[in-house]
């Protein structure tokens, strides 16, 4: 993952950590709102993915925390809550996926993404 994060520090302008940070909040998403089956599959694929995940999950309690959007909601807030601008948020996404795709294939990355709302634009 560190290549990844220095990719992003690099194209997003935010710091190592900040960086770090939304790449792991990304892939909470990812494993939590993700096709369960595949999503396991994934990760193998990208080591240290399941440990950044974990380790940037927090908890958002109230509305946001629940229901069908509370997933894509609560990501987003949490990367807002890092100072993640509009356009931080997209680069951080795609980089992301790109990343999965190169190590993991298309396929399966769209099979772990696709339901999750919001998310088609960077598929």
């Amino acid at each position: 993952m560190d290549d990844l994060i220095s990719t992003l520090t690099a194209t997003t302008g935010l710091s190592a950590e900040k960086s770090e940070a939304a790449l792991g909040v990304i892939l909470n998403l990812l494993k939590t709102q993700g096709n369960p089956n595949k999503v396991p599959d994934l990760f193998a694929k990208l080591p240290g993915a399941d440990e950044l995940a974990r380790k940037h999950a927090g908890q958002l309690t109230g509305m946001l925390a629940g229901g069908l959007m509370g997933g894509p909601l609560a990501a987003i807030s949490k990367l807002q809550s890092l100072g993640l601008s509009t356009e931080q948020m997209k680069q951080v996404g795609t980089a992301t996926l790109a990343h999965a795709r190169a190590k993991a294939g298309d396929d399966l990355v769209r099979q772990c993404a696709s339901n999750i709302p919001g998310i088609s634009g960077f598929l």
